[in-house]
């Protein structure tokens, strides 16, 4: 009886140690898991960002050429007028121009 008694104890216990072993496994897996989906959400966000970023600093460029473009059409245009205008006036229409750019730059990007 005594050891009908020891081997149920013996099998419990045997059976204790095998489901510890497995939740411990299951944990295991599942943190593994967990910090694979962290890593692709973080992943995928840097992407996003770096993806918004490019396209920021395309429409930049592309504003930054279209003002450009603006400025020399006017600077053909007021070199080739009769009458020839001061070149204190053009510095300060392209310092005006200079400015503007600069502002619009920088609130769009704040």
């Amino acid at each position: 009886m005594q050891s009908e008694v020891i081997d149920d104890i013996l099998s419990v216990e045997d059976e204790a140690a095998r489901i510890i072993d497995e939740a411990e496994k299951k944990a295991r897996a599942m943190i593994s898991e967990a910090h694979d989906k962290a890593a692709k959400l973080i992943s995928d966000a840097v992407e996003a960002e770096r993806e918004k970023g490019k396209a920021d600093v395309e429409a930049a460029e592309a504003l930054l050429e279209q003002h450009l473009e603006q400025y020399e059409e006017e600077r053909r245009r007021i070199e080739s007028e009769e009458d020839h205008v001061d070149p204190s006036v053009l510095d300060r229409s392209a310092s005006r121009i200079v400015d503007r750019i600069c502002r619009t730059g920088r609130s769009e990007n704040e």
